[in-house]
């Protein structure tokens, strides 16, 4: 029988991107905690459960590594198991397993998230400054999120409030216009009342027939024409304070008004950033608890003092004492937003 290992390749790579980025990136406090909590718990089963399944299906095509990890997994655990993954059954779907609201609103949390983060990177703000709001539209049809799922979006994309509204008009503004060099050619002389007629559209639902791919009807001289969406060009034009994406049928807006408090806010999570990357050279443990020592000036004294506590817990930091680091320890000088910062950190003992 012929294989297709081109497709099934193609097929777990976009899960494993899913298992990596999403449930174990999203799952990283769950795995870290230092009780042993129902919760740690469920997030170790789960992952053991889908790497286990997962090995099964790539039996076939990487036999090696999975053996491998087969071993590792189940026969280290599980005397009784078979002796090989190449002994074990072929997975079969559960389909009373699924849950088919819960992966549309993980489908939708992505999207926003994507969106948003698109938004950010269009005015330039880093992931790491947070942001006071914000706002999204999903058209007539599609259900919002649920609180959860809302609190994932608003941590992904770094900001306090995740608020739904009803009119798109409050984010933005559509503007639809000819592709000239398409629709010139095209059309000639009658090019003006082309313009003419989609300029009489109403752009908001030019958008929602270009985004679905199809095609849009203008009429001219009483005849009507299609038009594809290759010929129809739309400029998005943000309300003020805003920065804006939108796709099929979302549009996701985020404030740009950084306050002081953000901004202070901001410069915290760049030090725990730095120092995160200073335990790893200093070749510390995950699970090390240190001393930080830091000299700043300017609004980096200010985020140290305002966001001590918190600077402490992401970096196991026992102690943050406002002074030169000790020879002993392992010391870096970074310049961050203009200001100059000297780090130290030394292992607890």
């Amino acid at each position: 029988a012929a294989s297709d290992m081109h497709s099934a390749t193609l097929a777990i790579d976009e899960f494993l991107d899913d298992l990596s980025n999403w449930y174990i990136r999203r799952s990283r406090r769950r795995f870290c905690k230092s009780t042993h909590d129902l919760d740690k718990h469920t997030a170790y089963a789960t992952l053991y459960h889908v790497l286990v399944k997962l090995i099964k299906l790539l039996a076939p095509l990487t036999p090696f590594v999975t053996e491998m990890m087969y071993q590792n997994l189940v026969r280290a655990v599980q005397p009784t198991a078979y002796d090989s993954v190449h002994h074990c059954d072929w997975p079969e779907v559960d389909i009373a397993a699924v849950q088919s609201t819960l992966l549309d609103q993980m489908a939708l949390t992505r999207q926003v998230t994507s969106l948003g983060l698109g938004a950010r990177s269009t005015v330039n703000l880093k992931v790491r400054q947070p942001l006071a709001k914000a706002l999204v539209h999903v058209r007539d049809g599609q259900e919002t999120l649920s609180e959860a799922f809302t609190a994932i979006v608003a941590d992904e994309l770094n900001v306090k409030t995740l608020q739904f509204v009803a009119d798109e008009a409050i984010l933005l503004r559509f503007e639809v216009l000819p592709n000239s060099k398409l629709l010139g050619p095209r059309f000639g002389a009658q090019f003006p009342q082309v313009r003419a007629a989609l300029s009489a559209l109403d752009p908001a639902a030019v958008v929602h027939q270009v985004q679905a791919g199809s095609p849009l009807v203008v009429t001219l001289d009483g005849e009507d024409i299609e038009l594809t969406s290759e010929e129809v060009l739309i400029r998005t034009h943000p309300a003020a304070g805003l920065a804006v994406a939108t796709e099929k049928g979302v549009t996701v807006a985020v404030d740009t008004t950084v306050t002081p408090a953000l901004r202070t806010e901001g410069l915290a999570r760049e030090l725990v950033r730095r120092l995160q990357v200073m335990r790893k050279d200093a070749g510390f443990n995950i699970e090390d608890r240190i001393v930080t020592y830091c000299l700043a000036e300017g609004e980096l004294a200010e985020a140290v003092a305002t966001w001590a506590e918190y600077i402490k817990a992401e970096t196991l930091s026992l102690d943050l004492v406002t002074a030169a680091a000790p020879s002993e320890s392992y010391c870096e000088t970074h310049t961050i937003e203009g200001a100059t910062i000297t780090l130290g950190v030394q292992r607890h003992v």
